[in-house]
């Protein structure tokens, strides 16, 4: 699976914006789901508008534009561990331009509910005080070019 390059689009329920900010809680990898990454759309793509009206129960819709360069570049100061973000197409039937959004700290990959290893649970710090702070870094670089979708 090759890393995508390009702009990709996380859509955004509206309770996940308040006054043009992204909530953290747009980029959560669902536990019962054993979720893998977050799943984003390759707006370069033909189907990109055709898979936005096949995912939204409303228009317009909005969403969050995000370079995948910005994404691999983003840092969480507040954490010591190595913590990467990738972005790869993600095979979708119905979804042509599906794409994930893979998280892995200290080389290890993060799956929404397993546990994990890392350097700020050895020294204390609980797994969703991290899981915020990765969360926070995503919601940071969303908020910082919302879309509206009128279809």
């Amino acid at each position: 699976m090759n890393d995508y390059k390009g702009n990709v689009a996380r859509l955004l329920k509206q309770v996940w914006i308040y006054d043009g900010v992204v909530s953290s809680a747009a980029f959560n990898l669902r536990p019962q789901i054993h979720e893998t990454y977050i799943s984003v759309l390759r707006s370069e793509m033909e189907s990109f508008a055709d898979d936005i009206r096949t995912i939204s129960r409303e228009l317009p819709a909005t969403y969050a534009l995000m370079d995948t360069e910005d994404i691999k570049a983003l840092k969480t100061e507040a954490l010591k561990d190595d913590i990467k973000y990738n972005v790869k197409p993600v095979d979708y039937e119905r979804i042509k331009s599906h794409a994930g959004i893979f998280i892995t700290i200290n080389g290890q990959r993060l799956v929404g509910g397993e546990p994990f290893e890392s350097l700020e649970l050895k020294r204390g710090l609980s797994a969703d005080c991290i899981l915020l702070e990765i969360r926070k870094a995503l919601a940071k670089l969303a908020s910082k070019r919302l879309e509206i979708f009128k279809g």
